[in-house]
């Protein structure tokens, strides 16, 4: 099972040197992934609410400041002190960018890194960034479609071309091509749910999310859905690829959650708790969806999202310094990780 870590590139502990650190220790301690969040900018009661990297609090480095260093800027950076995990963007909001700057750029990382880096994408929620960068919110699901076909166009082509409706090329070259083939992966990142951050009620049979896995996606990223939703998630994803003629069990579910380990499951909780109430106002539904207790409590609970059909994880510790999330690292490398290869 590949686990793999946020780096901070936003929110509170988002500052140049942890990057760094969290990076290098998460390739030294054999996390599989090292994942960024992507947005244009953020209000910090948004940014606190979105933080996957430690709590919220007075001894944070940023305060309530809302850092946000760029998604694929910053998996370039890392790209050039590590030399064997993997770069994942998990979500890059896609229609908010031209695709062949995307591809741009994706493709200039999986060169310099011999093949590291993965593309978690998503349609974006943020209506302000939208408005900003004016772009249409409620085309945004079209646009990804179509900024998805253009990138695979221009990744494997040799001579692409492309009609669409919002991009238009004819017979350009674009080199070098990606050392992964035929391109790097690229993920769907939504919910099954309809409700702000990830709480809210069933979308029935088809969310836009998996039809889009399905047809174009290597796979999916459920943002913080709990086991049950990633079961029925997984089941829908299944039956949409082979609707769409695809195979199953080519499609990868990646989870995103975060984790609170403590001596005891109380300790856990608390500490769970306190965060999910300073960034949503209620800890309510929140605390289900994270995966808390001690090290076989969450052992457990990370074996019951495989059985689900998870096949890897990205996770954030909560934690509210930079040097507690740096040794949360290590506990769960030594005392979880091992159990989970």
């Amino acid at each position: 099972m590949d686990i793999g870590v946020f780096l901070p590139n936003y929110g509170p502990m988002a500052t140049p040197d942890f990057i760094v650190d969290v990076a290098r220790q998460a390739e030294e301690l054999g996390y599989r992934y090292a994942a960024v969040c992507d947005h244009l900018f953020m209000d910090a009661k948004n940014a606190k609410a979105m933080s996957n990297v430690g709590t919220v609090d007075a001894r944070t480095p940023n305060g309530d400041r809302p850092n946000w260093y760029d998604a694929l800027t910053t998996l370039a950076y890392v790209a050039g002190i590590t030399k064997k995990i993997r770069l994942i963007t998990n979500i890059y909001v896609l229609p908010l960018r031209h695709p062949l700057s995307v591809a741009r750029e994706v493709t200039t990382i999986d060169v310099l890194s011999k093949g590291r880096v993965a593309l978690g994408v998503g349609v974006g929620w943020y209506n302000d960034e939208f408005v900003a960068a004016g772009v249409a919110f409620d085309s945004r699901g079209e646009i990804t479609d179509e900024s998805i076909r253009v990138m695979k166009e221009v990744w494997t082509k040799e001579r692409p071309s492309f009609n669409g409706e919002y991009t238009k090329f004819r017979n350009i070259e674009f080199y070098p091509k990606t050392v992964q083939k035929p391109h790097p992966p690229i993920y769907i990142g939504g919910y099954i749910t309809d409700g702000r951050q990830h709480f809210g009620v069933s979308t029935g049979k088809r969310p836009p999310a998996l039809v889009r896995a399905a047809r174009l996606g290597d796979g999916w990223i459920p943002c913080g859905a709990n086991v049950d939703e990633v079961r029925r998630g997984a089941v829908m994803l299944h039956d949409l690829t082979r609707e769409a003629g695809g195979n199953p069990r080519e499609k990868k579910i990646i989870c995103h959650n975060m984790v609170s380990i403590g001596k005891t499951l109380g300790e856990a909780k608390r500490v769970a708790k306190t965060s999910m109430e300073e960034r949503f106002g209620s800890a309510e539904a929140g605390v289900e969806r994270a995966i808390v207790g001690t090290p076989d409590d969450a052992i457990k609970r990370f074996e019951d999202y495989v059985e689900a059909g998870a096949s890897a994880f990205i996770i954030g510790f909560f934690t509210p310094t930079p040097r507690e999330v740096l040794s949360n690292m290590k506990r769960f490398s030594k005392e979880i990780l091992p159990s989970l290869s």
